[in-house]
């Protein structure tokens, strides 16, 4: 169940980010992306505070109460700097470095704080990580020169180390929480959001388009936060970090088939070593 929850809630992400991406290329102003996303996480809270009314928890307690508020500045804080990242820095080094500490935070302290992986879930990671990194490499990998640069390194670091403390901090909470810390992660992003980035200009006016979009991919992402949320509780951190990462295969198909954007030869041999590690995964569960 981790596993194909993993699963789903990587297609969901990966279909939101692309209409998310649509919506920025069609609002062609600054900080447009970020009021999408701030309306998408208002759509996102009062769909969450839906589900948990039909669906309470068994129990949500304090230490679950607490994880959870660590979420939420994790996942706040993680959305407007992803789309900050994506639209300033160059994509051939933020997505791939992004991509990969995304998932090597997890794989490496996970098994510290207890959450050992087994023998096909360590090779399933293993193939995960160049996997991610082919997929998510769309104008070709990065070069030394580009590295050296420093150019969208720092911030795909930081992005890439929030997500990875993300899923982390998602483990902790337990299964009895049920949906509770989706509704309360993004019941506080529609106030954390505009905290971070209105002083420093980052988020425009909200437009009818913003608006628009907002909704769609609102609509769209919290399914997979729920989805996430559940799979982190019951699942191994790094397999469904590394089930997450392969949420830009959907972004690209959409992409390749809606608006014949060309995909690289090594994209979908990423694809293909995702398809193996997800066998693995399946195989461990």
């Amino acid at each position: 169940m981790p596993v194909f929850l993993g699963g789903l809630a990587a297609a969901l992400l990966g279909t939101g980010d692309f209409f998310g991406g649509v919506g920025g290329r069609r609002i062609d102003h600054r900080g447009a992306v970020v009021s999408i996303a701030w309306v998408a996480s208002c759509v996102g809270a009062a769909v969450a505070g839906l589900f948990v009314l039909v669906f309470p928890p068994a129990h949500f307690g304090r230490t679950d109460f607490y994880w959870t508020l660590v979420a939420l500045v994790f996942a706040a804080t993680v959305r407007p700097l992803l789309y900050l990242s994506m639209e300033r820095g160059p994509m051939a080094v933020v997505a791939p470095v992004f991509s990969l500490v995304s998932l090597v935070v997890p794989a490496v302290v996970g098994p510290l704080t207890g959450d050992a992986l087994g023998g096909a879930e360590f090779a399933g990671v293993m193939l995960a990580i160049p996997a991610v990194l082919l997929i998510s490499s769309e104008g070709g990998l990065p070069n030394v020169e580009m590295m050296r640069s420093g150019s969208g390194v720092a911030m795909g670091c930081l992005v890439g180390a929030l997500l990875g403390c993300l899923s982390l901090t998602f483990a902790q909470i337990t299964p009895d929480a049920g949906a509770m810390p989706a509704f309360l992660t993004q019941l506080g992003a529609v106030f954390w959001i505009p905290m971070i980035t209105v002083p420093f200009g980052l988020m425009a006016p909200v437009s009818s388009d913003a608006r628009r979009f907002g909704l769609l991919v609102g609509l769209i992402d919290i399914g997979a936060v729920i989805a996430m949320v559940i799979a982190f509780q019951r699942g191994n951190v790094a397999v469904v970090a590394a089930m997450l990462g392969f949420a830009p295969v959907t972004t690209m198909t959409l992409a390749w088939r809606i608006y014949h954007e060309s995909v690289r030869r090594w994209q979908w041999v990423g694809a293909a070593l995702g398809a193996v590690a997800i066998i693995l995964f399946s195989t461990a569960s």
